[in-house]
């Protein structure tokens, strides 16, 4: 049996049924929140015209980028491997699991220089 799965979209204000080209999603945002309504181009319009006034008096509020963190000491698995190995014959204290001391990376990669 062949089965036919259809998206129906409405307007959110009025229940109208829209087209998926005739659906607007508006995204905006109040007190921290952000919100998305989807609407007919219609009441998008209007919703647009009644922001309006507050728009031209508001001012843009940019959010701040995340900050990429960069690890020191990021190993592949066969260098990890490589890296416990060569401490546990140094005698050093390492798990066999788990995130590697940055400090035996380190002085793994001045003996290996």
């Amino acid at each position: 049996m062949a089965r036919k799965e259809v998206t129906q979209f409405f307007d959110d204000l009025s229940g109208n049924p829209l087209s998926a080209e005739e659906v607007q999603s508006v995204i905006f945002g109040v007190d921290n929140d952000t919100y998305i309504i989807d609407l007919s181009e219609k009441n998008a319009e209007k919703f647009r015209e009644t922001l309006q006034p507050y728009i031209q008096v508001a001012r843009k509020h940019v959010a701040p980028t995340q900050k990429i963190r960069r690890t020191r000491g990021v190993t592949t698995n066969g260098r990890a491997r490589e890296i416990r190995q060569w401490a546990i014959d140094q005698g050093k204290e390492i798990s066999l699991r788990g995130k590697i001391p940055t400090e035996i990376i380190e002085a793994y990669d001045a003996a290996h220089k």
